[in-house]
């Protein structure tokens, strides 16, 4: 294993070991051009360090062994809603809407799904803050990187813009279900 100075910059930014991380993301949050960041990853995963999946990559057990971290345990984040979410909309429905948008200045960074759990990520369009959704049963909760200063500011705002679009497209899919049951209504 002979890693190069970017190769590890590439791995640092798997310290949140849950998620898969989608190649433009990376790319933005690293700030690497594409081709250097190509490389990095065929190095790494030739290297077995990490996997391509259907959803980006993901640091494989190895990995995170590289890098000191235990296999499931993610960054230090700060909490910036939780809350509860109707049972009359399914998670999954919402989920599938966000899966890799962009929207204000959130940029898609990757996904990940286990033990009824679904983590999405996004990245500020400068790369410096992350934004995460934690959906898990009926409960919702927003977190940030913790970062202090400036930043921690636009990672709040950038939070709560999170929350408005997740807000937006539950009431899109009500609005969808609602007016599938009133057309099929109709037609009886």
């Amino acid at each position: 294993m002979d890693l190069r100075r970017g190769d590890w910059e590439v791995l640092d930014a798997f310290r949140d070991a849950e998620s898969n991380l989608a190649f433009q993301g990376l790319k933005r949050r690293l700030g690497m051009h594409q081709e250097t960041l190509s490389r990095a990853l065929h190095r790494l995963e030739s290297d077995n360090l990490v996997k391509h999946t259907e959803d980006g990559y993901r640091l494989t057990q190895r990995g995170s062994e590289v890098i000191h971290l235990p296999p499931g345990q993610s960054m230090k984040t700060r909490s910036i809603l939780e809350t509860s979410l109707p049972s009359d909309v399914s998670a999954s429905d919402v989920i599938s809407r966000l899966k890799y948008c962009w929207f204000s200045t959130l940029r898609w960074l990757g996904y990940s799904d286990k033990d009824n759990e679904a983590l999405l990520a996004w990245v500020t369009d400068d790369g410096h803050t992350q934004v995460r959704a934690r959906f898990k049963n009926n409960h919702l909760s927003i977190e940030i990187d913790s970062e202090t200063g400036e930043n921690s500011n636009v990672a709040i705002k950038s939070a709560h813009e999170l929350a408005a679009r997740i807000i937006h497209e539950y009431q899109q899919v009500q609005s969808t279900r609602a007016a599938r049951v009133t057309s099929g209504a109709q037609i009886s």
